[in-house]
Order: structure tokens, then C-alpha cells, then sequence
């Protein structure tokens, strides 16, 4: 599968979160409008990291109401990182 072809994969399985994906040269960085999705995401990554599908995670996450919730980290298998976030 392509890389953009990937790329919308990823944005689709997490359509029902309120985020923005960007990809960068050699990272992901996906950002939450709200808390409870950053929560979610932050729980699972480890996970993720444990099926070889993603690394080096470093969060930006201010304190406060209406603030974004910032992830950035590299992805070492994008199939396997789709399929595992559809799963959740």
C-alpha cells in the first residue's frame, strides 16, 4: 500500500476522534481536541509499542480546558498500527 494510501487509512480509523494527523519527514503527530481522546491514546500506545508497531512516543500535554493534546512518535509498521487502532 502506498504512503498516502496509508495515510488515509490512519486518518480513517481514527475519524471518530476529534484530531489532526500530520506526517512529518520521519514521524507521526497526531493532535486531540479533547482530553478523553488524548487519555485513550496515551493508554494504548504502550501496547502498541509492545506489537512492534510504534515508537519513540513524546506527548505535549498542557493542562487546562481547551487545549490540544499533542503526540508525536515514529511508526514502525503503519498496517499493523491501522489495525491495531480499529481494534481498540
Amino acid at each position: 500500500m502506498g504512503a498516502d494510501k496509508k495515510l488515509e487509512g490512519l486518518k480513517k480509523a481514527l475519524e471518530k476522534r476529534k484530531c489532526t494527523v500530520e506526517k512529518h519527514s520521519s514521524v507521526m503527530e497526531i493532535t486531540f481536541e479533547k482530553a478523553e481522546d488524548a487519555d485513550w491514546f496515551q493508554d494504548i500506545f504502550d501496547d502498541y509499542e509492545k506489537e512492534s508497531a510504534v515508537s519513540c512516543l513524546m506527548s505535549m500535554r498542557p493542562k487546562g480546558q481547551n487545549v490540544r493534546h499533542k503526540f508525536v512518535f515514529n511508526i514502525t509498521d503503519m498496517d499493523k498500527f491501522v489495525e491495531l487502532l480499529k481494534a481498540s
